[in-house]
């Protein structure tokens, strides 16, 4: 199986969050989610349509909560059984290739997440 797995958090965000106190990195936490709902909805409307199957692949996960990071990603493709044939199939690499809807997806909301990770433990520091 092959799959597209983009995380939401590069280094440079991954290293100054881990050094945020516990509430922070879960107001960080937060805002990562959110971001990560959004680009999967951007992501599902520029995937190309065929029968749907790798449109209704695209989702959120999280996991991986190792030194006080919490690992959330957009990923696409998977065992998806091909309506047409009944088989399961992942072509979401090579749509992907072609068509560049997750990384597209993804240039949307890389620029806007350290800044809105600030804003939001300012304003919940503030209440």
């Amino acid at each position: 199986m092959s799959t597209i797995h983009m995380t939401l958090g590069e280094t440079y965000v991954k290293d100054k969050l881990a050094v945020l106190p516990e509430k922070m990195l879960e107001w960080a936490e937060e805002v990562l989610l959110e971001r990560a709902q959004y680009m999967r909805d951007v992501a599902q409307v520029l995937a190309p349509v065929d029968t749907g199957s790798l449109r209704d692949s695209i989702r959120v996960e999280r996991g991986g909560k190792s030194m006080s990071w919490r690992q959330i990603s957009v990923r696409a493709g998977g065992y998806v059984v091909n309506p047409k044939t009944g088989r399961l199939v992942d072509y979401a690499v090579y749509v992907e290739g072609k068509f560049q809807f997750m990384h597209s997806a993804f240039l949307q909301v890389k620029s806007t997440i350290a800044e809105m990770i600030k804003a939001k433990v300012v304003e919940k520091a503030n209440e």
